[in-house]
């Protein structure tokens, strides 16, 4: 379906169709940014800010390349049985599309666990992007579990006779049963996917240039010990890495929807 240069398309075959919306301008610059999303719920609450990026970027003569994961929003498969590897594989078919459409992936926008998917795509396929955008990029997929399995935590504790804890879910999860957490069913395979995931491994040092985006309480305020150190790994091995701070919300984990303009903008 296509209406005032927005398409949205199933692409794939049936059982493991994507759904890919492409936002263009008026313009063919033939550029396009490919959005690489974030885990589970931090997605959905991210669509504001996106869909806000995407008009910005338009404005300036780009396209922008949205798709939902395997077993993720509107594209086929159950969250559970999704795996790391297909998702970088959705990417890949996902950006190989969109070229076919005139639209070349020449950018990345990478948003939390995004960050890590974005530069193990760069590793493995051969890309030659102009430069990347990361905000708040998540540096460790076990540190995300973790918090994940947090909200399930704090849930168990609103209910009468039941008080989990994060050490007895991730026991379930690695005796190969599942784990419910905010309505998406966690594998135990799966979670092990994620918790290999590491930002600063997976950066290479022909990545494309990094403007770093956090977003803080006070943009004024010292950068955070882990972020520097992540950062520091990057330009070590020869990734260049512009690290900026913007004012607002944890959009990540926010109740409501959050915008975030000079956030958009600073991208």
């Amino acid at each position: 379906m296509i209406a005032g240069g927005v398409r949205a398309e199933f692409i794939g075959e049936a059982g493991h169709r994507l759904f890919a919306l492409l936002r263009t301008p008026t313009q063919n610059s033939g550029e396009c940014v490919l959005v690489v999303p974030p885990f589970a719920e931090e997605m959905n609450k991210s669509r504001k800010l996106v869909t806000d990026f995407a008009r910005h970027e338009r404005s300036r003569g780009r396209g922008v390349l949205c798709i939902d994961l395997f077993g993720t929003g509107d594209s086929d498969g159950e969250f559970a049985a999704a795996r790391v590897a297909s998702w970088i594989e959705n990417l890949a078919a996902a950006a190989e599309w969109s070229a076919t459409q005139g639209w070349r992936v020449t950018s990345m926008l990478g948003i939390r666990m995004g960050a890590i998917l974005a530069a193990l795509l760069a590793r493995q396929r051969d890309l030659d992007l102009s430069h990347a955008v990361f905000w708040q990029p998540v540096m460790n997929g076990a540190r995300m579990i973790d918090q994940f399995l947090r909200v399930r935590v704090m849930a168990s504790r609103m209910e009468q006779d039941r008080n989990e804890t994060v050490a007895e879910l991730r026991a379930r999860l690695q005796a190969g049963k599942t784990v419910e957490v905010a309505g998406y069913t966690l594998s135990g395979a799966l979670c092990a996917d994620l918790e290999t995931l590491d930002l600063a491994a997976a950066l290479t040092p022909s990545f494309a240039p990094i403007r770093w985006l956090d977003v803080v309480a006070d943009a004024t305020a010292p950068m955070a010990p882990g972020t520097q150190r992540a950062i520091d790994k990057a330009r070590a091995i020869g990734c260049k890495v512009e690290h900026m701070q913007v004012t607002g919300e944890p959009f990540w984990m926010a109740t409501e929807i959050v915008t975030n303009p000079a956030l958009v903008a600073a991208s």
